[in-house]
């Protein structure tokens, strides 16, 4: 059985070939529907755009050989450890 993102890649491949800019494009529509979704107060929508603009990401992601797991893991480890760093050295609030 394939993963998602595997069944993603393969959809937006068959979409949009090598045409990264189109799917940039559409993954900024996309965006753009979340943003009306949530206006509207409509969750059931903005869980659809949001799922195709995930697919969109790891399409444009397998487009760079990026491993989007491995390398959130990475960034987000330091992130994680400067903000437990920063919140440590800051003196205490004032009363």
């Amino acid at each position: 059985m394939m993963s998602s993102s595997s069944i993603a890649v393969e959809y937006y491949e068959k979409k949009f070939g090598g045409d990264s800019k189109a799917a940039f494009i559409h993954l900024v529509r996309e965006i753009g529907e979340i943003a009306f979704a949530m206006e509207k107060s409509n969750t059931e929508h903005a869980k659809l755009e949001i799922t195709e603009s995930v697919a969109l990401l790891h399409y444009l992601a397998s487009k760079y050989g990026l491993d989007v797991d491995a390398n959130m893991q990475a960034v987000y480890s330091k992130k994680m450890q400067s903000l437990r760093d920063s919140s440590t050295s800051s003196p205490p609030a004032p009363k």
